[in-house]
């Protein structure tokens, strides 16, 4: 029997986000609106002589034992308790890294989706989903998709209706990569438990599309974009290009990524131009309501 398959991993971006107080494991509690889109990386799976797993990335930085894809393997592995096919796994990689939009983690998701089928384990979903928590606080989120209010770390998640059709540009500074970690090191301390978020939930609940933008059309929408404002003057200058050209631009995640909701797409090229005169790289892509495996 064929057992060689591919699986998308999509990213995701957060239309809100609010640090509510530090913990005592060193992480942030936080609430945050997080969205799936549909730009995405492909993972294949195939067999291989070698029993494990290997793994291949089309980005060589990221092809090492640390990435999310290898760590996933290991502890599915380590939960079996037993010796496993060989599996061949190669990330084809679309998602820029460190941009706020959970590459890592959708990779992470994808792989744990795609090992239970491989290796037949017959994992529940929430055995995916406590196992995707051990990994990364988007993890959680990459395998179910769609809409959601995420809390904890990012891993308490109440799934929201579907968000109405949106065009999505995403413009990432050239060169530009922000660690979460450090954006969580320096955000402004005096911004901890702001924005409110009750008005985006209620106008997704409502389906309201105006009501969503405008809510994203607020001066701030993200307790960590004050990290990066203060240290990235590309992300201000495409920022600044953006709602010059009169759209309303929203850092996602721990930044540098920038992106723009509209519901047409001639506004969405008018967005792509604007990014890319600012030597930004951008995305085109659209709201996705969900993952399906």
């Amino acid at each position: 029997m064929n057992n060689t398959f591919c699986l998308k991993a999509y990213a995701k971006i957060n239309l809100g986000l609010k640090v509510l107080r530090q913990r005592a494991d060193g992480y942030h509690d936080l609430e945050s609106v997080m969205q799936q889109v549909s730009l995405a990386d492909t993972l294949l799976f195939e067999p291989a002589a070698v029993r494990g797993c290997n793994f291949f990335c089309t980005d060589p930085r990221l092809s090492g034992p640390e990435n999310l894809v290898n760590r996933a393997a290991a502890l599915l592995q380590k939960k079996h308790g037993r010796k496993l096919p060989g599996v061949q796994i190669t990330l084809y990689k679309s998602i820029p890294a460190e941009a706020g939009l959970a590459g890592g983690s959708a990779d992470a998701a994808a792989a744990l989706v795609g090992l239970n089928r491989f290796w037949k384990l017959d994992l529940h979903k929430s055995e995916l989903l406590e196992a995707g928590a051990e990994l990364g606080s988007d993890v959680p989120f990459c395998l179910i998709g769609g809409t959601a209010l995420a809390g904890g770390r990012g891993e308490r998640l109440q799934e929201l209706p579907p968000l109405p059709f949106f065009w999505t540009v995403i413009a990432v500074p050239e060169n530009e990569a922000i660690s979460t970690a450090a954006s969580y090191n320096s955000f402004d301390k005096r911004k901890m438990g702001e924005p409110p978020l009750e008005p985006l939930v209620e106008a997704i609940h409502d389906r309201d599309k105006q009501k969503i933008i405008s809510w994203l059309a607020r001066d701030f929408t993200n307790t960590l974009e004050t990290a990066v404002d203060s240290c990235s003057s590309k992300v201000k200058g495409i920022k600044n290009k953006l709602a010059n050209a009169g759209f309303s631009p929203v850092m996602s995640g721990s930044g540098p990524a920038i992106f723009v909701l509209t519901e047409n797409w001639h506004d969405a090229r008018d967005a792509i131009c604007a990014a890319e005169q600012e030597g930004a790289r951008v995305y085109l892509c659209w709201v996705t309501s969900g993952n399906k495996e």
